[in-house]
């Protein structure tokens, strides 16, 4: 957006100061920042200079006491050393002086930030600016504390005056006017030879595997095909190329192999001309680019060829295209190798699946780390640094490059006290020249926007190894100005796509994904923590500022600028009147019996507070002084379980954006007015009062509320216009609505129909819960139009009912994909007996679960695309009716009582069915016959049905892709069918437990068998001397066989066993411990456990 539009879009709503300060806040935020971004700097300086020589601000700063002359000086200074920035970014590793005054720079920034805030915050309050959406621009004239317009204007003044002076010092340090973006370290250029191959550990099956898929690539495909190399800077990308490069079996199919390394800067002509001399072996010279791409053809064309393009970062495909359209000139099966840190780039350029590379495990770094530390000495002499040198290479993360520095810098060292202070120190306190991990890490953050180095940096204040929550982070990037809105996207929006940014670029690790697919939590690797932090920390920051805080113990962590974190302080409200400049407040219990209980009331005087962070706390209630907060964004309570009200005058809140109130089962009142909060995002739960308390029409113009809505106490809801007046169909960012009745009430009239009728919402919903509702027939017919529904504690008979039309019942579920219904005790059937066999209905259905539905009857329609169906407890299944779910691939009954056997056409027809769980059936005595059908059978397991007596021999005949069968628990199954000989598959666990003495002999027809756990053999003596017949076994486990004394003579000829683990085996277990009577029969077995791992 060009500059004039962005300052007349930003002027134009009561945030312009807000929006200054997230430019001023780059600055700000970096106030005790060692390596400081120049780039964050140069945009800062910009942006300023901009919003500084803007007619409007010049004459709104004018009212601040006349200080034009001052504010011409500040922009003239701001743009002569937003010049210089990106050449004190490079020079600040080797000279503390410009470190020094970068931290001074930055120091002037916060309070410039300060001041504006201070004036922002003012400005809202004008009685004239009540509305959030008024123009600011017409509260100034009005504003009318003359006093505190001329505080502002000496403050300014001051602060112009600190910046005169500290710019000045950049002509005394030779600071140069420079670029950003053009400074890379040309050392990092590599080429295709292996520099170290004696010190390349754990890449072997990694490269084996590339080179198979490189020489069996389909000779057919005309076009060449690009296999990326993804993973995190230093892990080995370059290493593992080169592997694959020089491998001998590549020699003969591919006639032509270059290589090259692209770097950050894409240059197609660059590109061509490293691969010419590649393949020349001596330098061309410059020449122009046909002549080069003439030049390049000739070498290839007819051969089948290999290219490797070495740390790729281009995201820009038609730069790719340029060099592709080159390089389509080989023969079949012509392939290219590419290297890259950025997932983007491989989907760009990728045509085969992509190749994350692993880490190495702990003793391949060792190995490296040693080779590196101690040469051709052997390590032995030094056993003391052997120890501390172990614990070095765990802070390495498997990556070898990390290995490789930090050994190479020990290598001449044989001092322990040098060793400790690796140990005890962050790699970056090494010195520059002695690693090459920091630029290799450095180039990634380099690399970054602008508007993202700000977002990787602040991620150095979680403590490493954390998993990082996504949305407290994007919260706490808002909070603290390194995020805002772009003109098209929500600040919301553009901070979760620089979160999907650095994870793209191997920067951030995803943990945990919701329902929908998108990124719960994520962690950042150790070494890219370490970046992160060495960005964010200063060797020297001293305590010259209040913004930086040790906090005492139970709970320890350094905080640099914003947010600080309280933890367990009986000085609290002391503490948090020295903290004026807060923009984010997080308290954290760390001791269970320590819960923070209550909010002091000082924290009303923190107007510059944006983010509040309660949650798991054992508060009752706010002050309702937090209301006073204007400049809050978010309030985070989730987690409170003992909070049971919010403050009556939260409807001044009028900037806060996310209320989140998740498992907040305590609240049992909302305050009215919260409908002026038209900010809102996220409001995970409303509490419905009676006529005087909160009213669900209070949403009607909350529209842009997104995620998860909990509706609760919809019973006191009298008329179903008011849920009409809600307009959830216009909410079209919420993802689930859970909508909760209460299900104990008492009344001789219900209008749950009418009101979940009203309750319409937009087609964008995913996941709907329903509990409480005592409709008496069915759901509403736009339940189809949600992908996924859980119904509990409902008094409805049907899921679709009589008085749905033919048409209407036609349409169902053209949305619908998952369906859960629990504890519907008059639930009948899922179609009322009007409606059987209307096609159509479910026919999108996958997934269908009932839990505990006694009074279900009636048959199960057709419903084509259904895989997974859940019966719990419902004891009147129409059992046959299984047999027309034709698609079926998972099928899982449990406790179901009064019931011996299924009807034997249960099972047919279901052909594509995969697993089959049968569980706590205590009256189940047989299988039916028709389990033969089950042809593609992987998984069996019957557990806790004590009556099973055998499994039906014609029945197991059918299974032969049976891979695991689970017999858990059915004690009176003494004796399997001689069916088994037919499981040929059974590979996978076989569990089982029984009364019977001795193991069934059928057990040794499973001679493909790996894994097998004997549980719960109360009575077995002995295991039997055909053991030995099971010569794939990898894996015994034997527990709870009190009885068990002796192990077979035979089980020391089984060379496949790998693990054996004995647990309560009270006769068994001493005598196999090292020296007892049954250890030389186990001494070969690798891994020995006499403690259970339960699976």
């Amino acid at each position: 957006m060009p500059g004039d539009q962005w300052m007349s879009n930003t002027f134009q709503n009561n945030n312009w100061l807000s929006n200054m300060r997230t430019f001023v806040f780059y600055f700000i935020f970096y106030h005790k920042v060692q390596n400081i971004s120049s780039h964050l700097m140069e945009a800062l300086l910009e942006s300023l200079v901009k919003i500084l020589n803007s007619p409007i601000i010049q004459e709104e700063l004018r009212l601040l006491c006349g200080i034009e002359t001052e504010i011409q000086k500040l922009s003239s200074l701001l743009t002569t050393t937003k010049a210089v920035i990106e050449d004190a970014e490079q020079k600040q590793f080797t000279d503390k002086a410009i470190q020094d005054w970068l931290q001074k720079l930055n120091i002037i920034a916060y309070e410039v930030d300060d001041i504006l805030d201070d004036y922002a915050t003012e400005v809202s309050r004008e009685p004239k600016c009540n509305n959030i959406c008024c123009n600011v621009l017409d509260c100034l004239p009005a504003t009318s504390n003359i006093c505190f317009r001329h505080r502002i204007g000496t403050r300014m003044k001051k602060i112009i005056g600190k910046f005169d002076a500290v710019a000045d010092k950049r002509i005394k340090l030779g600071l140069s006017n420079q670029q950003s973006g053009s400074y890379f370290n040309a050392s990092r250029e590599t080429g295709s030879t292996v520099n170290e191959p004696n010190l390349v550990l754990g890449r072997d099956e990694e490269k084996d595997e590339i080179v198979k898929i490189l020489v069996n690539q389909d000779s057919d495909n005309q076009n060449v095909s690009v296999l990326p190399i993804v993973g995190v800077g230093g892990l080995g990308k370059t290493t593992l190329a080169q592997l694959v490069f020089n491998d001998e079996n590549l020699a003969e199919p591919f006639k032509r192999k270059l290589w090259a390394w692209v770097s950050e800067k894409f240059d197609v002509k660059s590109i061509i001309k490293a691969l010419i001399e590649s393949a020349k072996g001596t330098s061309i010279g410059d020449l122009p680019l046909d002549t080069l791409q003439r030049k390049l053809q000739k070498l290839l064309r007819g051969k089948r060829y290999l290219i490797v393009l070495d740390d790729v970062w281009n995201e820009n495909p038609e730069e790719w295209e340029k060099l592709k359209s080159v390089l389509q000139c080989g023969s079949k099966g012509s392939s290219i190798v590419t290297t890259t840190r950025m997932e983007k780039v491989a989907e760009i350029m990728g045509t085969l699946e992509t190749h994350r590379l692993s880490s190495l495990s702990e003793n391949e770094c060792w190995s490296l780390f040693r080779q590196r530390a101690f040469g051709r000495q052997e390590a032995e002499e030094y056993p003391n640094l052997v120890v501390i040198g172990k614990e070095i290479v765990k802070k390495c993360g498997g990556v070898p490059l990390a290995a490789k520095a930090l050994g190479g810098f020990l290598r001449f060292k044989r001092e322990e006290a040098e060793w400790n202070f690796v140990k005890c120190s962050e790699l970056w306190n090494l010195p520059q020249d002695e690693t090459h991990i920091l630029p290799a890490l450095r180039l990634s953050y380099l690399n970054l926007p602008v508007e993202l180095r700000g977002c990787f940096a602040y991620c150095a204040v979680f403590p490493k190894g954390s998993k990082i929550e996504k949305e407290e982070v994007i919260h706490l990037w808002m909070a603290n100005g390194l995020i805002s809105s772009n003109g098209t996207m929500e600040v919301e929006d553009v901070g979760d796509a620089v979160l999907t940014e650095l994870h793209c670029r191997s920067l951030f690790q995803a943990v945990e994904k919701d329902e929908f697919g998108s990124i719960l939590t994520f962690k950042m690797h150790d070494l890219v923590h370490d970046l992160a932090r060495s960005v964010m920390e200063a060797k020297h920051g001293g305590t010259e500022s209040n913004r930086t805080m040790m906090l005492g113990e139970p709970y320890h962590q350094l905080t640099v600028a914003f947010p600080i974190t309280i933890t367990g302080t009986d000085q609290f409200s002391s503490f948090l009147s020295k903290c004026g400049s807060l923009r984010a407040l997080i308290v954290r219990s760390t001791r269970r019996r320590e819960k923070f209980r209550e909010l002091p009331s000082v924290v009303s005087k923190l107007t510059h507070l944006r983010h509040v962070n309660l949650s798991g706390s054992d508060i009752v209630e706010l002050p309702n002084s937090i209301c006073d907060l204007w400049n809050l964004q978010i309030l985070n309570l989730n987690d409170c379980g003992k909070l049971r009200s919010l403050p009556k005058d939260m409807r001044f809140l009028r900037n806060l954006r996310h209320l989140c109130l998740q498992r907040c089962w305590s609240l049992a009142h909302m305050p009215s007015g919260i409908a002026k909060l038209t900010c809102l995002q996220t409001l995970s739960i409303v509490v419905l009062g009676g006529k005087k308390g909160f009213q669900l029409s209070e949403l009607r113009h909350l529209n842009m509320l997104k995620g998860t809505l909990i509706i609760r106490h919809l019973e006191r809801i009298e008329d179903k216009k008011d849920a009409e007046e809600a307009c959830l169909i216009e909410k079209q960012s919420l993802r689930r609505l859970d909508l909760y009745w209460d299900s104990e009430r008492t009344l001789q009239r219900y209008n749950d129909e009418e009101v979940l009728e009203a309750l319409k919402p937009c087609p964008n919903l995913q996941l709907l819960y329903i509990e409480g509702f005592k409709g008496s027939s069915s759901f509403p017919s736009w339940i189809s139009t949600v992908t996924e529904v859980w119904v509990e504690e409902s008094a409805a008979e049907y899921i679709v009912g009589a008085q749905e039309t033919t048409a209407t019942t036609a349409a169902m579920s053209p949305s619908l994909k998952q369906l859960k219904l629990e504890n519907m005790p008059n639930l009948k059937g899922m179609l009322g007996r009007e409606v059987q066999g209307t096609p159509g209905v479910f026919s999108q259905l996958q997934s269908l679960s009932f839990g505990y539905c006694p009074m279900l009857t009636l048959p199960l329609p057709r419903m084509p695309s259904l895989k997974e169906l859940d019966v719990e407890n419902c004891p009147n299944m129409a059992w046959a009716s299984i047999s027309n779910l034709t698609s079926l691939n998972s099928l899982n009954i449990e406790d179901i009582g009064g019931l011996s056997c299924f009807p034997e056409e249960m099972l047919q027809n279901l052909s594509l069915l995969e697993s089959l769980n049968i569980k706590e059936m205590k009256d189940l005595r047989a299988l039916p016959r028709s389990l033969a059908s089950l042809t593609a059978l992987k998984t069996l397991s019957i557990v806790e049905c004590p009556k099973m007596e055998s499994l039906p021999e014609e029945g197991l005949r059918g299974l032969a892709s049976l891979q695991a069968l689970y017999l858990v628990n059915c004690y009176n199954l003494v004796s399997l069918s001689m069916g088994t000989k037919a499981l040929k598959s059974l590979t996978d666990p076989l569990i089982f437990g029984s009364y019977a003495t001795a193991l069934p002999e059928e057990v040794k027809h499973f001679p493909t068998l790996q894994v097998l756990y004997l549980q719960n053999f109360p009575n077995l003596t002995s295991l039997p001397d055909w053991f030995r017949n099971l010569t794939s076994l990898q894996d015994l486990t034997l527990c709870n066989c009190p009885k068990l004394e002796t192990l077979p003579s035979s089980i020391q000829m089984m060379t496949t066993l790998q693990s054996l683990t004995i647990d309560e085996c009270d006769l068994l277990e001493p005598r196999c411990e090292r020296g007892g009577e049954e250890w030389h029969k186990i001494k070969h077995i690798p891994d020995l456990k006499f403690q259970i791992d339960y699976i």
